[in-house]
């Protein structure tokens, strides 16, 4: 193969340990390279503070070259002063939580001592410091993930003030730096590219889509006994993501179908508020809260629930490609999204991926499909989710082939 024997110099401050979405995508591309055969060495992050149990590197089978996880500390005090000042010095680019990429700098350039790159693959900020002084100085090809919008101020509403925010002063310089250093930006989604090219002035030829990747379940749990239609979220809840909507309709539901054999189950980082609508809308005896659990886990425990349920928050564009919809076809989960009505969600449920969907903000809507996927159960069968090909790990092999 094409990759067999690249070597990569891979920084994601969110790979391992494994503590979240943005790990879990950039793992599952790791395997990917792994097993084409590349020789890989990472540069991650520490977390001191974490939501979910962590996955060590030893668990998910993948072989790297090296891995290097630097810890920094994040609070106020002379020593991150002081980092964040030779991260300006050293970049002439400093925002909050970018000092840990000077220190990802010092490990890369013990590296090069010993190693040559066929290229740099930067994973979330603020990797994409790095990337930039190795291809500056080096002229190493440099490939820039984008993961979500960045820089952070350009967000979507509500999560941010939209593509003609300004930027923080220290980082004014990151706008032209991406628009010239990068070899090729990589998107998880067209609308995501489509969005930051708003304000991102790159030829389209420099864009690459690769999705989060689907991969081939190795082991699968014997299902645990539950009674009826069971309904899964798992994840992130917070704002602004926003369950009431949802809640709201199940409440509505339940008032009509008293005698349901239904349950819906909430796992990960919930919002205090969530507890509080279950308790107002009377929908104790209807939902179970369940602990949190590391990533290998929770994909074990996907075989116990008939409906996987995605709450994306709304905007006015789902620019998002959830890091739960790879992981809920590659279970072979039936999906319910219930996200903007314009987004990438919406996409896929036009295209048959997605087996039901309704807009995050209809709560009649939500009310319906719940209607149909329960109907749906009883009888005819649930629509399972279809994993769109560009999903594949062959396909984003074949990407990555193209341009490393």
């Amino acid at each position: 193969m094409a990759l067999k024997g690249k070597r990569i110099l891979f920084i994601a401050p969110e790979s391992f340990p494994v503590n979240g979405a943005e790990a879990i995508v950039n793992i599952k591309q790791l395997e990917i390279l792994s097993k084409a055969g590349c020789v890989i060495d990472v540069v991650s992050k520490k977390r001191k503070w974490t939501d979910y149990p962590l996955t060590e590197l030893a668990e998910t089978g993948i072989r790297l070259n090296s891995l290097h996880v630097l810890e920094v500390d994040n609070r106020l005090n002379w020593e991150t002063v002081k980092l964040h000042l030779l991260t300006f010095l050293t970049f002439g680019i400093v925002y909050k939580g970018a000092h840990w990429a000077w220190s990802a700098l010092q490990v890369y350039k013990g590296l090069l001592k010993r190693n040559q790159y066929d290229c740099v693959i930067t994973k979330s900020f603020p990797s994409e410091l790095v990337g930039y002084w190795i291809k500056k100085n080096k002229g190493v090809k440099w490939l820039a993930t984008w993961n979500d919008p960045f820089p952070v101020e350009k967000y979507p509403y509500p999560y941010g003030n939209g593509p003609k925010a300004k930027v923080f002063w220290g980082a004014k310089r990151l706008i032209p730096m991406m628009e010239k250093y990068p070899d090729f930006h990589l998107f998880p989604s067209g609308r995501l590219r489509d969005y930051m090219l708003q304000y991102l002035n790159i030829s389209m030829d420099k864009t690459k889509i690769v999705p989060h990747v689907t991969l081939e379940m190795n082991s699968r749990r014997e299902k645990a006994n539950l009674k009826g239609l069971s309904i899964l979220h798992s994840g992130n809840l917070n704002y602004p993501r926003d369950p009431e909507c949802f809640l709201k309709a199940l409440s509505r539901f339940v008032r009509e179908n008293p005698n349901a054999q239904l349950k819906v189950y909430f796992q990960g980082v919930l919002p205090d508020r969530l507890k509080e609508l279950i308790v107002q809308l009377e929908l104790e005896k209807w939902i179970e809260i369940l602990p949190a659990v590391s990533y290998k886990e929770s994909i074990e425990q996907l075989s116990n629930y008939n409906v996987a349920l995605i709450i994306e928050a709304p905007c006015e564009e789902g620019i998002f490609l959830p890091t739960k919809v790879s992981d809920y076809m590659q279970a072979d989960k039936t999906i319910w999204a219930i996200s903007p009505s314009k987004g990438v969600l919406h996409d896929l449920y036009n295209n048959g991926n997605i087996g039901y969907f309704a807009d995050c903000l209809d709560e009649e809507g939500i009310l319906n499909e719940l209607d149909n996927i329960y109907r749906d159960f009883l009888s005819c069968g649930l629509k399972k989710s279809k994993t769109p090909v560009e999903y594949s790990s062959k396909c984003i092999e074949t990407v990555l082939s193209e341009i490393i």
